[in-house]
């Protein structure tokens, strides 16, 4: 009943909250509703994908773009073409909703978020044995700021990790699949997921084989070509992408390039980072799940452990690791030392510091940065050209002019949510939990 009530509160608080923001749809001004700028380019890549074109080339995902932010009443930069940097079989749900006017659609993936966020804070709280609220506050400060501002896949990805950790510790093999399918938006978290599983639950092998093969088949049926380009060109690129926006990005390949390693070593040492890592938190699950008695630490201690490192990685993909710090705070005893800093790094991890970096009231306070050689202004975009082209053009000519934070400045703002990640790393390692609880 306490479950319940706390479901049935917290389910009216995003009711609310989606009946406010579909209030924001007011032509010319920027927002969560009018330019949600991620959905916009999942929502074209879906129409192009609809209309038999490939989704990952400047048309006809430019032209979609624009006319989406005419819609608004908004402009757009023809040089900044935003890529949709997601499999096939992702891009097939995003088909569906550009079958519908621009505004409509954006308000309906605002709803679907909302409710993900909501299966979220459900689906933690049973895991975890807290209370509701305080799940709530913790996934709402980490996904709400970004994610739903932006309309971000990754509240569909939490929900996925959290159900399948549901399902885990149940037996459950059909909520097994079920989160393992909605955490597969996110390619490079649901391989932790899906791996753990196969590797430390044998009881749902079987069922997760056979969703895997569904989920190739229907990705296949895209066209093989369009699979192979997005192994072979879109996820390389897109990786690469972003290395120069060290201010945004908190992965290892971009740390590195910061320090003055170059690119191509840069992106090697972070593609290995994220295997290792990928190794060493199905080690630790392993033990967990020993130790503990609970199989939802298969899943969740390695979709944790890819996020220190890696070679892409983005401050609202880090609410990955949420439902693994509050697990371990439910099964810690109150009060003592090792609960205490779960807490800590749950809070450090909620946090959204790099979106209070870019609040106005931060980035109007510091000084404008002198840039040492910046690249020249991006070219324009070309129709045939990979969309991860001119994106990466626009990034590398824009993101060192666009923060005003020194290199020092912009690494004491991820240390928090790095310390997090590292903490909840060691204390898996020593949970015992309580096997009663959890059995």
């Amino acid at each position: 009943m306490r479950y319940g009530l706390g479901a049935l509160a917290v389910a009216l608080f995003f009711a609310a909250a989606f009946a406010f923001a579909s209030t924001l749809w007011v032509p010319g001004r920027d927002g969560p509703v009018t330019n949600p700028l991620d959905f916009r380019a999942f929502y074209c890549a879906g129409a192009a994908l609809g209309t038999g074109h490939d989704p990952y080339l400047v048309e006809p995902l430019r032209s979609c773009e624009r006319a989406t932010l005419v819609s608004a009443g908004l402009r757009m930069d023809p040089r900044r073409v935003l890529p949709a940097p997601l499999p096939p079989y992702a891009l097939l749900g995003f088909a569906a909703l550009a079958r519908l006017p621009y505004r409509i659609a954006s308000e309906a993936w605002l709803a679907l978020s909302l409710t993900a966020l909501s299966l979220s804070i459900w689906a933690v709280a049973l895991v975890s044995r807290l209370r509701p609220l305080p799940v709530a506050l913790a996934l709402f400060a980490s996904l709400g700021t970004a994610s739903l501002a932006y309309g971000q896949v990754v509240p569909m990805a939490v929900a996925g990790l959290a159900l399948s950790a549901l399902g885990a510790r149940r037996g459950d093999g059909r909520l097994v699949v079920l989160g393992c399918l909605l955490v597969s938006i996110e390619p490079h978290l649901a391989l932790p997921a899906w791996l753990g599983l196969l590797v430390l639950v044998p009881a749902v092998r079987v069922p997760l084989l056979l969703a895997g093969i569904g989920l190739a088949a229907v990705s296949l049926g895209c066209g093989p070509a369009l699979n192979v380009e997005y192994v072979s060109s879109v996820l390389p690129a897109h990786a690469r992408s972003e290395v120069m926006e060290f201010g945004g990005q908190y992965s290892l390949t971009s740390l590195l390039w910061s320090l003055g390693t170059p690119i191509p070593p840069a992106l090697a040492a972070g593609s290995l980072c994220y295997v290792v890592m990928l190794g060493v938190g199905i080690a630790i699950a392993r033990g967990a799940v020993a130790r503990a008695g609970d199989r939802a630490f298969a899943v969740l201690v390695p979709a944790a452990a890819v996020l220190l490192g890696g070679p892409f990685l983005h401050d609202h993909q880090l609410a990955a690791a949420l439902p693994l710090g509050l697990t371990l705070a439910g099964g810690f005893a109150a009060g003592s030392r090792p609960w205490l800093a779960t807490v800590v790094a749950v809070v450090l991890l909620a946090v959204p510091w790099q979106s209070f970096a870019e609040f106005s009231a931060v980035v109007d306070r510091l000084p404008a940065r002198a840039v040492a050689a910046a690249p020249p202004d991006p070219p324009a975009a070309l129709p045939g050209q990979s969309a991860e082209i001119p994106y990466t053009a626009f990034v590398d000519a824009f993101a060192d002019r666009d923060d005003r934070r020194t290199r020092l400045e912009q690494t004491l703002w991820k240390l928090p949510s790095w310390l997090a990640l590292l903490a909840l790393g060691g204390l898996a390692v020593r949970f015992e939990g309580r096997r009663r609880a959890f059995s």
